[in-house]
């Protein structure tokens, strides 16, 4: 080894702590040893104070390994849909879904609406109706539904 690589190697693990080892250093165990602490959810830094090698050596047998990014701990991946209560595979690495279907959640918001926390919502009365519904402060709302405004719109009007 030059003595200039020597010398930098040897003020690296001065300065950070880390022990001079390289990857191609590493046993078999240790290599297991950061995979399995990384599947745990560990950060680089946490692996290498564990096992007393260097950071770079363990970042860089996570590249070569695809051990890289947030890794979170494995969780359960299944769930229930709201509606029809049929089981659920979780996608990974994606928001929690939480119906099966687009039918199923079409139904259940529409059944559920006016349990939507709407902090915005302010109450109108329905030009045709006359009923009193919530609807957001941005919506230029007349009618309570697509029904009502296609009887006010089209058949003349008055209420049911």
């Amino acid at each position: 080894m030059p003595v200039g690589s020597l010398l930098r190697t040897c003020r690296h693990s001065f300065f950070t702590g880390h022990s001079v080892m390289g990857v191609e250093d590493m046993t078999e165990e240790q290599k297991k040893q950061v995979t399995a602490l990384r599947q745990q959810g560990l950060g680089y830094k946490k692996v290498a104070q564990i096992l007393d090698i260097s950071v770079d050596s363990v970042k860089y047998y996570c590249r070569k390994n695809a051990l890289t990014g947030k890794i979170q701990p494995k969780t359960a991946t299944e769930g229930i849909c709201l509606k029809c209560g049929k089981k659920l595979v979780q996608p990974e690495k994606r928001k929690r879904i939480k119906f099966c279907c687009k039918e199923c959640r079409e139904s259940w918001w529409r059944e559920h609406r006016k349990d939507v926390n709407r902090k915005s919502a302010e109450p109108i009365v329905c030009a045709h109706c006359g009923k009193t519904v919530l609807a957001y402060a941005h919506e230029k709302r007349k009618y309570c539904s697509f029904d009502c405004y296609i009887e006010e719109r089209f058949r003349g009007g008055g209420s049911k």
